[in-house]
């Protein structure tokens, strides 16, 4: 556990990564410059190397602009990590907005810019009593994409 707030939004993120395949830890919140500017490092034996930090936003709308005028200093710090690692063909550095309205909206951070990139689909529980993290977090996913997790009680056979 971390001292950083938003830790359940933090877990909720983690999840979603380890559902998807990816190994998944949490970096610690006291400063290390051996530790990459993230919050989450998620990696795949294929060599991806996914460095996420999570930023909540209270407002949309979520674009690349937004991403560059709110997150100056996350921007700053991943493009000086980019270069110190820029042999290392599986890094990708991400900004995760994560809005309680909407959910998470990434972007993946390059050297020269910012690109948004499409997030995950959530697989909807084959037991509603077996309720994970990610169930108490029922926006994850931006409502551009399709959605494949039901919000209603309904929807869920849980009435």
């Amino acid at each position: 556990m971390t001292s950083r707030r938003g830790t359940l939004i933090e877990d909720g993120a983690r999840e979603l990564l380890q559902m998807h395949g990816y190994t998944v830890r949490t970096i610690p919140p006291e400063f290390n410059k051996r530790y990459p500017p993230a919050h989450l490092v998620a990696t795949r034996e294929t060599g991806e190397n996914r460095h996420i930090k999570i930023r909540k936003m209270y407002r949309r709308p979520s674009t690349v602009e937004t991403v560059e005028s709110h997150c100056t200093k996350d921007l700053v710090q991943y493009r000086k990590y980019l270069s110190r690692h820029a042999e290392d063909t599986g890094l990708h550095c991400e900004i995760w907005l994560y809005f309680l309205s909407y959910g998470f909206c990434c972007f993946e951070v390059l050297m020269g810019s910012v690109r948004e990139i499409p997030q995950f689909l959530l697989p909807v529980p084959a037991d509603p009593g077996n309720a994970t993290i990610i169930d108490t977090i029922s926006t994850l996913v931006t409502p551009g994409f399709s959605r494949t997790l039901p919000v209603d009680p309904v929807e869920r056979g849980e009435v």
